[in-house]
């Protein structure tokens, strides 16, 4: 016996009762457990076999045994059915407006049933209506199937055995759908379930997957467009019909040569190329690769005269380089054209070579900042050229040197030059230099001939 308090005060006398006397609390309420876990295995099914069928939709082959086994072989109805146009759902009226395969839909379709049967399950008899949201989704997926299988039927003439799959599953999904309502009140009454805050987590959750794999794949698809169109807009880039016709309908620009110019091949050739470049960049050295194959291929038919464009700051104006740019790229150019003044055409040659051939062992810091031994770095390829240092260094310090490397500057900055290498052809600008058919068709036709 015992006194508690009631809620006015007042002491009340109480017996302990018995057990078997006590209330008897509803049992825990675990709902048609069976049938929660078969919807949930049917839904991931459904998935998985959804996840493959948008692969053939994207343009992929069918993976995984299963679906191997339904739309392997040498019949090809799965792919004819799965990149039909009705096999998306197109975002707009014409044919062009981007579109998202249906298959996408239908993985967020069972990804939403999977997560609510997963965390929700069939609810307890006073819950029943929370019932409605899977059963209106199976209901609207059931009717999507019945659909689809006529369009298979009616339209397209052909039957996708890994689609009838998918379908077969929905109508199973349906099935379990219906048996999971709690059609009648049991005795005693459960627990309810599910709780308000566990119902409308599952259906938040749910509807974020729904609509979070469409877009995944219309994203999957732009960027498969994007990468297509790209892929297509570089192929006429490099092809040499454009190449040369985009070549040809360029303006001529004024590239007089100075008097004592000196050419690399033969200086009586009747085509002459101009090269704005900068020792220090890598394209610049992939073209001059380039030319060396087109000078052993024509080698009287053309003439190659090198322009200075170091991007560095320390001879170039240019503000996009204030911030930095390639640190020797005026050191070396004075070191071609200090080898010019010291050893004249052939001792300009061997120097620009050594230049290219060594571009990986220029010195990556400035000047300022270089040790003793990347100073002298340029001394040292005179010297194994065959020039005098000292006479090879008072030159790359002169003002004649500097005045030429600025002349080339000035040019290129008239002719709107930013990126290098930039290439002339007889006056006019070649955008691709790098395809020798190209060189092929320029370089074998009559001088100033256009198609």
């Amino acid at each position: 016996m015992g006194c508690v308090r009631s809620a006015v005060g007042v002491c009340v006398l109480a017996m302990d009762l018995p057990e078997s006397s006590k209330p008897a609390l509803p049992p825990p309420y675990q709902p048609k457990p069976w049938l929660r876990w078969s919807a949930v295995a049917l839904a991931a099914a459904g998935w998985y076999l959804a996840s493959h069928l948008l692969l053939v939709s994207l343009g992929g082959e069918a993976a995984g045994r299963l679906t191997q086994a339904l739309c392997g072989g040498d019949d090809d109805s799965c792919t004819a059915v799965l990149t039909s146009p009705q096999a998306y759902l197109r975002l707009g009226p014409n044919l062009e407006a981007p579109k998202i395969p249906v298959s996408a839909l239908g993985m967020g379709y069972f990804a939403l049933l999977a997560l609510w049967y997963l965390f929700v399950g069939p609810p307890s008899h006073p819950r029943r209506a929370w019932h409605l949201l899977p059963g209106l989704v199976v209901l609207f997926g059931a009717w999507q199937s019945l659909a689809y299988l006529a369009i298979m039927k009616y339209e397209l003439g052909r039957w996708c055995a890994g689609c009838i799959a998918v379908h077969a599953i929905n109508g199973a999904l349906v099935v379990v759908t219906i048996v999971a309502y709690p059609w009648r009140r049991p005795t005693p009454p459960p627990v309810p379930h599910p709780a308000t805050r566990l119902a409308l987590a599952a259906a938040v959750a749910g509807l974020f997957a729904l609509t979070a794999h469409p877009l995944v794949a219309y994203t999957a698809t732009l960027l498969s467009v994007l990468r297509d169109r790209t892929a297509t807009y570089a192929a006429v880039l490099n092809d040499p019909e454009y190449i040369l016709w985009d070549f040809h309908r360029q303006p001529a620009a004024l590239i007089p040569p100075y008097e004592d110019e000196v050419y690399a091949g033969s200086p009586a050739a009747p085509n002459t190329v101009v090269v704005f470049g900068d020792f220090q960049c890598t394209a610049c050295r992939q073209a001059h690769e380039t030319f060396l194959k087109v000078a052993a291929r024509y080698p009287d038919d053309v003439r190659f005269i090198f322009r200075h464009y170091p991007q560095d700051p320390e001879c170039n104006s240019n503000p996009r380089f204030r911030g930095g740019g390639h640190p020797v790229a005026c050191r070396a150019a004075r070191a071609a054209e200090a080898a010019c003044v010291v050893g004249g055409r052939d001792a300009y040659l061997a120097m620009r070579k050594k230049l290219w051939d060594n571009q990986n062992s220029l010195p990556s810091r400035p000047y300022a900042a270089q040790s003793a031994k990347e100073r002298a770095l340029f001394e040292e390829w005179a010297a194994e050229i065959g020039l005098d240092r000292p006479t090879f260094a008072a030159a790359m310090d002169s003002p004649a040197v500097a005045a030429r490397i600025q002349a080339d500057l000035e040019l290129a900055g008239r002719l709107g030059l930013q990126a290098m290498p930039v290439v002339y052809v007889n006056g006019k600008r070649l955008r691709n230099w790098s395809k020798l058919e190209t060189w092929d068709a320029i370089l074998s036709a009559p001088a100033g001939a256009a198609p």
